[in-house]
Formats: C-alpha cells, structure tokens, sequence
C-alpha cells in the first residue's frame, strides 16, 4: 500500500494513536513503519530505524534467538511470542506477531511493545504485602486476622519454649494438629521427634501395646521387643490426639506414666525412664466426660495445665476469605492450574456457610473448585451444595408455611440481615462503600440499615 492511498492515512493514524509501541517489519525484515509510542517506549527515533533489518535493533547476544523465533512465525510453527524485557530501569513486553494477507502469504512481522513497569512494580508489592500480611497473622501454618485466634497465637507463642503439658480443644477441622506441631517446633525439643497416636483410631487391646511397648515373647505375634510411643518420643513431645476417647483402663495407665515419668512394658518387669512432653487433643468437653464418670478426673487436671481452646470458624468470620484465597492459591499450584478468583456470590456464601467441619471443610470445597471449576472465576455453582442451597434454613423454611410464625420469622430475617452487614463490615475492615458493594446494595441503604440495627 502506498502513501496516496486512502486506506493508507487511516491506518497509519491508528497506528500512531495507539499507547502500544509498534513496530512493523516486512516479508524481509526491513522496518517499514514505527510509531510514536515505541520511539517514546523505547527511547528512540523512528527516522534511526526505517529500512534496517529487525535483527539489527536487537542486541549481537540475542539476535540468533530473535531470528530463530521469526522463522518460526514465517513457517507458522509458532503462533505468536511474548518476552520480558528490562531496559534503563523500564520493563517492558515485547510480542511477536506474524502477520499474513488473505491468501495466508506471509507479509512481515509486527513487534508490539508495552511497558509493563508499574504492573510488575503493583505485583511486586502485593507480594511483599502479602508476606507482610501473613508473617503477621500466621502462626504454624494457620492464617488469623480474627480478634478471635489473636490470643491463641499468643498462646502458642508463650507455651511453645516451655515443658507443661498442653491441652488443646476445640472442634474436629480447627487445626488441633497444627497447633501441636508448631508447640513443637518452637520448643527446645524441636531436635527431637514429635510422635503422634489418635487414640481413638486403635482398638482397646493394641493401645497399650502401642502407647508402652512390648517385649519379646509378650504375646502371640510378639516376635521381637518393640519401644511403644513413651519411648519413641523421649526427650520429644508426645501428641495425644481424641484423648477423650481412651478407655478408662487405659487411663489409669496412662496416669501413672505421667506421674512417675517412666513405662513398663506389656511382658516386661523393668521400669523405664521417658523424658516426654505431653500434647493432648480433644474435640469433647472433658469437664462433662469427668461429670459422667467417662474420664477419670485426676488425668483430666494432669492434662489441663494449660488449656488452649481453638474456636470454630464460624466464629473467625474475618479468616474465612483470606483462608479461602490461601487455599484457592495452594492448590492451583499444585494442580497446574490458574489461580481462581471469588466471585461476589462466591464470597457471600461462604461467610453465610456455618461450617460444621470448620477449616478442614472449607480447605476441602476449595480443593473441589481447583479441580472442577472450567473457568477463572469460582462461581457459586462452583461450591459444594450444602454452600449454595443453605442447608442450614430449614427452620425459617417450616416457619414461613405457618402464618403464626410470621412475627418470629421477620424476627430472624431482621437478625440474618443485621448479621451479614456485620460480616462484610468485618471482612472489608469496616469500610463502609466496600461493604455495600459486597451486599449488593447502595451505602445509602446500607447507612439507613446500620442506624436500624444499631
């Protein structure tokens, strides 16, 4: 096309127009045409680089790579090719592009340039922050703005360098593990072994074996001696997981070892001497076990030094999101996978979900949409059933067929609204026009509903 004609002018005004740097170069490498934005981009005048050769512009290093690269767009073996590119403090993105006629006959290439800078210097910074915001609300793996998990960190920091023995409540998929294993890692015994034993996962008759050891001859099967759990975590820590469910005979065992520090095993007369803390674990209430005479009250205050409570998530409203984008980012990497992001339907089932399996069910639904989910965005569809179809409002449901419960049910439909509007001022950090557009609602509205609720 020459300069008279007309479609000619349109063309080169787009292409002076556009903010990307752009550099076209024919079916011989010569540059034919630069625009404004790659001479601002790149530093350069346009006049310096019409008719030389495109290799000529790169450097001598990497000039037989751009020209393997060019080849490859000619014979269509590549479709296109983006490379980063750091030059005078700017970073830039340079795309190439084969470029062809409507007989699929290969005109030239065109080289596409974006400075990329303050993108790559956003990201950059989002990570720091987000080291930041980690380091200072993580401890041991578990990830806490929440008023509520402050203190347990606290906890676990202060307890962690000393001997006491531990026990840690709470229920089953709030991290009762977790905590165990950071107690131990920053212990003085973090050198030595943390040995773990679910006491309920073993029948009665081989917990003894298990918890104290065997010698040879012991019993049918006892073929040679065996160190049980005492010996095997000396001079380590001894995590007792489901300690409500040990049977009372074993109990009163497991008593004697802790007041006299030393095991006996099953077959054996010998007294052997164990240098073990204890970390024990329960999702009962042991003081109700003790009422009920299911757990002997003198091992309960042998446990209960210092108690560590962990509370459910539905409790940690504030933790949801951010432990949901934890999850959501760990498992892509794992799978391979683009990283999804939470749509707002998304976000809002997951604060109104009451979590019965706490973190570990949460860790799980995020699992699920890493795996299942086609697109980019974790959609409500995305989520398990039991998030989307509030199995958790059946009583509201049964009420609204009865017309006396009318009164009752405005009751509770006032306290789940005044609910959510807590939960989004809590997880946008009480930033008000954040929060309404997480409800969905205008901050007119959402003033007027504040006022209402108090």
């Amino acid at each position: 096309m020459t300069e008279s004609e007309p479609g000619n002018a349109v063309y080169r005004a787009i292409l002076t127009s556009m903010g990307e740097g752009i550099i076209f170069a024919d079916h011989t490498n010569r540059i034919v045409c630069v625009n404004a934005a790659a001479e601002q981009i790149r530093g350069i005048d346009a006049a310096n680089y019409l008719g030389r050769d495109l290799l000529a512009i790169h450097s001598p290093p990497a000039r037989s790579r751009i020209a393997d690269i060019l080849a490859s767009l000619r014979s269509g073996t590549l479709a296109f090719h983006t490379r980063p590119l750091e030059v005078k403090g700017r970073i830039f993105e340079n795309s190439y592009y084969p470029i062809k006629d409507g007989d699929d006959r290969f005109v030239g290439t065109l080289m596409v340039s974006r400075d990329i800078t303050e993108r790559e210097h956003l990201k950059e910074e989002n990570s720091v922050l987000r080291d930041q915001l980690l380091s200072e609300y993580t401890c041991g793996g578990m990830i806490g703005r929440s008023p509520a998990m402050q203190p347990v960190f606290q906890m676990i920091r202060s307890t962690a360098p000393l001997d006491s023995t531990i026990l840690i409540t709470g229920e089953s998929g709030t991290g009762k593990e977790l905590v165990a294993r950071e107690l131990h890692g920053k212990s003085r015994r973090s050198g030595s072994p943390l040995i773990k034993i679910n006491c309920a996962a073993l029948p009665e008759n081989l917990l003894e074996s298990e918890l104290f050891g065997f010698e040879k001859g012991a019993f049918t099967g006892a073929l040679k001696e065996r160190k049980g759990k005492f010996e095997q975590a000396h001079r380590g820590t001894l995590f007792l997981d489901e300690i409500g469910e040990l049977p009372l005979s074993a109990q009163a065992k497991l008593l004697r070892v802790l007041q006299e520090k030393t095991v006996e095993r099953i077959g054996g007369s010998r007294e052997i001497q164990v240098d073990v803390r204890i970390v024990a674990a329960t999702n009962r209430d042991l003081r109700q076990d003790v009422a009920a005479g299911q757990f002997r009250e003198d091992l309960f205050y042998r446990l209960n030094v210092i108690p560590i409570e962990l509370p459910p998530l539905r409790e940690r409203l504030e933790d949801i999101l951010p432990l949901a984008t934890v999850f959501l980012s760990r498992f892509a990497a794992e799978m391979g996978r683009p990283e999804l992001k939470l749509s707002r339907e998304a976000k809002e089932a997951l604060l109104n979900h009451r979590y019965p399996g706490n973190v570990r069910e949460l860790k799980n639904a995020m699992e699920r949409a890493t795996a299942l989910c086609t697109g980019n965005i974790l959609m409500l569809d995305d989520l398990p059933a039991e998030f989307r179809c509030g199995a958790f409002a059946a009583p509201e449901a049964e009420a609204l067929r009865d017309p006396a419960q009318g009164s009752v049910l405005a009751s509770k439909l006032d306290d789940r609204e005044a609910e959510l509007i807590e939960q989004a001022l809590a997880v946008t950090g009480h930033r008000r026009a954040e929060a309404a557009r997480l409800l969905g609602i205008s901050r007119k509205t959402l003033w007027k509903k504040m006022k209402r609720y108090r």
